[in-house]
């Protein structure tokens, strides 16, 4: 099996803290299997979804949102970041006329690990090694899963070919700076997993690379969640 590199803690720290320049930084506030057929699911505190799996959709009835899903080898994935309004969780700031909304929302770990709906949950790094080993290895799955769109081809970006639909959108990472202000860099895509080892684990694939990597961040980072069905 082909795993995602580990990066250093340190190492992408200051990555994202060297992308985060004027141009794509600001402060950043709190934001407000596959079956035929239709099934609905519910768990014991009454989140609740329906998914059909001939159109590619699921929709969370908790807030209506409706979000594209894909079957990629034996895994069925979101194929758009989780846009679930929770408590802490944050909208990315608007930036190059782009629409925010769109890139969904960013969680800190222990809010990522229960905001997916009932029948999905944050997968593991070995979901997301599973999907690595599928789509070849992660050598260049960061330009097989990156959405085609988005990623700025005029500074260098290694743009996405998003050969399986998964559509992977740089929605960036936001953390708190030295100054404690929070802050936002958009630099890639990150996405928490529901694996721990000291710190937990992400995913990670950056503007000008065709591999995707994975590092141990703070918890209280905010990052990307793509759901994926139990």
């Amino acid at each position: 099996m082909n795993f995602v590199k580990l990066l250093t803690f340190g190492a992408l720290f200051a990555f994202v803290i060297a992308c985060g320049d004027d141009s794509s930084s600001s402060s950043f506030a709190n934001g407000g299997g596959s079956g035929a057929g239709k099934n609905g699911a519910e768990n014991g505190s009454g989140n609740s979804v329906e998914y059909d799996a001939a159109a590619g959709t699921v929709k969370d009835l908790r807030d209506g949102q409706m979000y594209k899903t894909v079957k990629i080898g034996n895994q069925v994935w979101m194929a758009e970041n989780l846009n679930y309004e929770t408590a802490t969780s944050v909208l990315i700031p608007e930036y190059n006329g782009k629409p925010r909304e769109k890139y969904g929302r960013l969680y800190t770990w222990d809010d990522a690990m229960k905001a997916c709906p009932s029948g999905w949950r944050l997968p593991s790094e070995d979901d997301w090694n599973e999907l690595l080993e599928f789509v070849g290895d992660s050598a260049t799955a960061g330009t097989k899963l990156k959405a085609a769109r988005d990623w700025d081809k005029a500074r260098g970006d290694v743009i996405g070919t998003d050969d399986y639909g998964f559509a992977a959108l740089p929605a960036g990472v936001s953390h708190v700076n030295g100054n404690g202000v929070r802050s936002f860099s958009n630099n890639g895509a990150f996405f928490w997993t529901a694996t721990e080892n000291g710190r937990a684990i992400l995913i990670v694939m950056h503007y000008e690379k065709e591999v995707v990597e994975s590092s141990r961040f703070d918890k209280e980072t905010w990052l990307s969640v793509r759901c994926i069905m139990d």
